[in-house]
């Protein structure tokens, strides 16, 4: 079977930057390669309705490809972001309606996932990470992100989720989903207070601890916007973002980044 992913696709800024119809390329992708699985591991655009019509429409387009996502953070600005994240769950692919068995012996089970701070910085309190601001910045999921609870509270209810179906499938080769990041080794610190504060939004540690404590195969990531493609803790680690042009781009090109980017696996 084979496995295809991409994160963080920002279709709209990157849409806008480029000129370029960037669904229309990685649609291309998928057809010429007819991947079985095509993984989106987060940030399709910003706000639930374009994030699932640009699912839909991807889906339609590539019939013989089963589309599978997690939403990211921008996926879910809203005014409530639990509803968004309904609104999300009417995608059939989305992996937060349950696991999807690959083959008798793989099964993939992930979610968006969110972040508690576990990465941030010891200098600062936990109050000053929930105000998010740091000099004359704030994150912006602090102003489009509404949840009902704080974010730790939020990445505890993924975390026991996620628990509960990784318990489930124990007993199979598990790739695990999800947007934020789960280990702090693929934390970039720069050693600058107005880059670093801010890797407390990165993810948790109690996703990795999940990952670890289940014998998690692969795990799928995004959000961090750099690559990686390595083991780590005898896990096969993919985060392969297509990030923000131009800053985050290889390519002045749309198609050679995408076409580029986009991994492909095989189980």
């Amino acid at each position: 079977m084979k496995i295809a992913m991409l994160s963080d696709i920002h279709e709209g800024l990157n849409r806008k930057y480029t000129g370029a119809d960037i669904l229309g390329l990685i649609t291309s992708w998928i057809n010429s390669h007819s991947p079985d699985i095509f993984v989106i591991s987060g940030d399709m655009t910003a706000r639930p309705e374009k994030a699932l019509a640009l699912l839909n429409r991807l889906q339609s387009d590539c019939p013989q490809t089963k589309i599978l996502f997690v939403h990211g953070n921008h996926d879910i600005y809203a005014e409530d972001s639990m509803a968004a994240y309904d609104t999300l769950l009417q995608f059939p692919g989305n992996l937060g309606n349950g696991p999807v068995q690959l083959t008798d012996d793989w099964v993939i089970i992930g979610d968006g996932g969110w972040y508690d701070y576990s990465f941030g910085m010891t200098d600062f309190t936990t109050k000053q990470f929930t105000i998010g601001t740091f000099q004359d910045f704030t994150w912006p999921d602090k102003q489009f992100a509404h949840w009902p609870g704080t974010d730790p509270e939020e990445t505890t209810r993924y975390v026991q989720k996620l628990e509960y179906w990784l318990q489930e499938h124990r007993d199979k080769n598990i790739i695990m989903v999800t947007h934020t990041v789960p280990f702090a080794h693929f934390i970039h610190s720069k050693n600058d207070p107005s880059w670093d504060f801010f890797n407390a939004m990165m993810g948790s540690q109690q996703l990795g601890a999940l990952a670890i404590k289940y014998g998690v195969k692969k795990y799928i990531f995004g959000h961090i916007h750099i690559r990686y493609d390595e083991t780590y803790q005898g896990i096969d680690i993919i985060c392969n973002p297509l990030g923000y042009f131009p800053s985050e781009w290889t390519s002045q090109s749309p198609e050679e980044e995408i076409f580029s980017t986009i991994k492909m696996i095989e189980v």
